[in-house]
């Protein structure tokens, strides 16, 4: 798995920074006002966590269409009749029926072979509009639509409802792929920065994308508008991010070493929640489905929930083995996934479920 060892070392180190940021970090800037939320939800959620896998798996990124159907993406292996890890078998994703996972092998043709590699992001509109890295699902058939030039493995994706804008990030070089007739050419978006982008979120005609690296401790947000980059300023924000979520002109939310909410880009800087306000660990993942409807998670398993009012952190749910890397939320439901250490170097994939 990519950087499976060397992942557990980051950790330590960007909590060890965050709570030492945190400690000195003596002044914020107020609140932002909550500007009428709507009628809370529900936090009332019960979990289910899995393993699946056997040594060496791992989920990056998972979507959920509907409270029967969802699919995780990543690197899983089955177990041998020696009851260890086929490291020669690889499945690319899992789906999900409502009650079970099933892993599954996504097909990529290369030089007109059938390969099966590592998915790392999946992106879905319904059960006949999904994109699995650079291939897509119409119900019917994958297509391929590679662009040459994203030399990366991919960490998100994101696709406007009508289908006129995809965008596909990269974990380094600052790399972004934009298609804006549904995959079927791509172009390359200028960043104009070298660091590796994390998460996408677009809404009410506005994309926005972030690029973070636990490596040089920075970040910056960018404004997509076609294959055009803009900056936008990352007063207030410190260390690195996991990932983002927005409402337009209503609330945007970054989420990593801390979360930080606004209510307006006009702002003149973020506002950082106290450290365990929201989350107690570094948050790698943020995704809502309405302003009152949205949860975040990260490193040992933290979840937390906002319902309109108020924040809840599921601290009965932390596992010091459990990594998770990504989140999706789809009307009652809520999946998690990511990995979960078995020895302190192996590891398996791992799938939280909360019904509400």
């Amino acid at each position: 798995m990519r950087k499976k060892i060397i992942m557990k070392y980051i950790l330590i180190f960007s909590t060890a920074l965050f709570l030492l940021f945190a400690a000195f970090n003596c002044k914020s800037p107020t609140a932002p006002k909550q500007n009428n939320p709507p009628d809370t939800t529900s936090s009332n959620f019960t979990w289910q966590v899995d393993t699946i896998g056997a040594e060496g798996s791992v989920l990056y990124d998972v979507a959920v269409i509907n409270d029967t159907l969802a699919y995780a993406v990543g690197e899983l292996f089955p177990r041998d009749s020696t009851g260890k890890a086929d490291q020669a078998d690889l499945y690319n994703a899992a789906v999900w029926n409502g009650t079970i996972w099933t892993m599954i092998k996504i097909p990529y043709i290369y030089q007109g072979k059938v390969i099966y590699n590592p998915i790392h992001a999946v992106f879905a509109m319904n059960a006949n509009d999904i994109w699995f890295d650079f291939e897509h699902w119409d119900g019917k058939q994958y297509t391929q639509s590679p662009a040459l030039f994203f030399v990366a493995y991919t960490t998100k994706i994101w696709e406007s409802p009508d289908g006129s804008q995809v965008y596909i990030l990269g974990d380094r070089n600052g790399l972004i792929a934009y298609s804006p007739d549904y995959g079927s050419t791509w172009q390359q978006v200028e960043t104009g920065t070298t660091l590796p982008f994390q998460d996408i979120w677009g809404d009410g005609g506005q994309v926005l994308a972030i690029a973070s690296s636990h490596n040089v401790a920075t970040r910056q947000l960018y404004n997509l508008n076609g294959n055009m980059a803009t900056a936008i300023s990352d007063s207030g924000l410190y260390y690195v991010f996991g990932g983002l979520w927005f409402v337009a002109n209503q609330k945007y939310y970054i989420a990593g070493d801390g979360v930080f909410v606004k209510s307006s880009l006009s702002q003149s800087t973020w506002y950082r929640y106290p450290l365990g306000q929201v989350a107690s660990y570094y948050s790698n993942a943020i995704r809502g489905s309405a302003i009152n409807d949205i949860v975040i998670t990260g490193s040992y398993g933290d979840i937390s929930h906002f319902n309109g009012k108020s924040w809840i952190e599921y601290k009965q749910l932390i596992n010091t083995e459990d990594r998770l890397l990504s989140v999706s939320i789809k009307g009652n439901i809520i999946i998690a996934v990511g990995y979960r250490y078995i020895d302190g170097t192996h590891n398996y994939g791992l799938i939280y479920v909360g019904r509400r």
